[in-house]
């Protein structure tokens, strides 16, 4: 009897580490856990939401601007559309930001007609050529007028230009 209690004591003890190896075997393909999230209250995770919406800007209406031979004033409406705030820079193609603007003729870029150039913003007042800061995030309204004396019998014929830029910077 007592070599049957030892053969089945021996048996017990191979069999207890043949169950060790295929427990650690078992264990080592399952993923490990963080438990450090875990707290008395349970566990927690913070899943971040995110909506990135890029910058953009429009500028709406600006008809042409024709002036008149006897002289007077003409203007023209255009929009900022822009949902961030902005820098409007405003020039001309013959004087940059320049007050002194002019018309000049088409064939002869030293024949020139003074004008004078405004800029009022809806609700902002007089708006200066190059770089103002505008606030955005609405319809900024603005109106440009153009004024001329009235030409002399001799002013040389022809078709007189300038161009208003508008360019809008973030």
């Amino acid at each position: 009897m007592n070599k049957l209690l030892q053969a089945s004591l021996v048996a017990t003890l191979m069999s207890a580490g043949s169950t060790a190896l295929y427990a650690e075997g078992d264990t080592a393909s399952r993923p490990s856990y963080n438990w450090g999230n875990c707290t008395s209250i349970g566990c927690e995770k913070d899943i971040p939401i995110k909506l990135e919406i890029p910058k953009k800007c429009e500028v709406l209406g600006g008809t042409a601007i024709t002036l008149n031979k006897n002289g007077g004033t003409q203007s023209s409406n255009y929009t900022v559309r822009s949902n961030t705030h902005y820098t409007l820079n405003i020039q001309t193609a013959n004087t940059g930001t320049s007050v002194s603007t002019y018309v000049k003729h088409e064939d002869d870029g030293s024949v020139r007609v003074p004008t004078t150039i405004v800029t009022n913003k809806t609700g902002g007042g007089v708006i200066p050529f190059g770089n103002s800061n505008h606030n955005g995030l609405a319809d900024d309204q603005y109106s440009v007028s153009v004024t001329n004396a009235a030409v002399g019998a001799f002013q040389r014929a022809g078709t007189y230009n300038d161009t208003y830029k508008i360019k809008v910077y973030y």
